[in-house]
């Protein structure tokens, strides 16, 4: 977690809600410190270096039982991400979307600037941004989708959260204009 309030990491408090504990639904939180750091004036590479060195914090502040491999290799492969390219593309669905006699895979694009809900057209592999996430960490939330329907141009994704609403799309819209 994120504050530009915070002087300095709180490994502190992390190290005495986790060290050694079980975890609630696999989630921990490590509150960072971002004071005096702007992340849209960050260059990709910038952006890279805070993370891997954030991630560092995180984990070498939790014990050694969190870890399947061996603790300081973990944290020595970190090193290795800082040339790679950080763009994943991930499928939503298994299930193909049908529409205007063309199929079309549900993917998200994430990169370290922003995540986009798209359609990938099987045929030419041509994207159709559905939505663009630009605080990546969004889509953890926005963007938990449990199933999609269909009904004529309007496409909708069923949140897994009830208390979000569906999120609709018209594809005559989206698609069709893009043609």
């Amino acid at each position: 977690m994120f504050h530009d309030d915070l002087e300095s990491d709180n490994a502190e408090n992390f190290k005495e809600l986790y060290y050694g504990k079980n975890v609630q639904g696999g989630i921990i939180n490590l509150s960072i410190s971002t004071k005096n750091r702007d992340w849209n004036l960050f260059s990709d590479q910038d952006r890279k270096d805070f993370l891997i060195e954030k991630w560092k914090v995180l984990f070498n502040n939790l014990s050694d039982d969190y870890f399947v491999a061996d603790k300081s290799e973990v944290i020595d492969s970190l090193e290795e991400l800082r040339n790679e390219e950080w763009k994943h593309a991930g499928l939503l669905f298994k299930k193909k979307l049908k529409y205007n006699k063309e199929t079309y895979s549900i993917v998200m694009d994430i990169s370290v600037e922003n995540a986009k809900l798209a359609l990938l057209r099987d045929s030419d592999e041509k994207r159709f941004i559905l939505r663009d996430y630009e605080k990546v960490w969004r889509t953890m939330s926005d963007a938990n989708f449990k199933n999609f329907k269909l009904d004529g141009d309007i496409l909708t994704f069923e949140n897994k959260a009830s208390f979000l609403p569906a999120e609709v799309f018209d594809l005559k819209q989206i698609v069709n204009v893009a043609i």
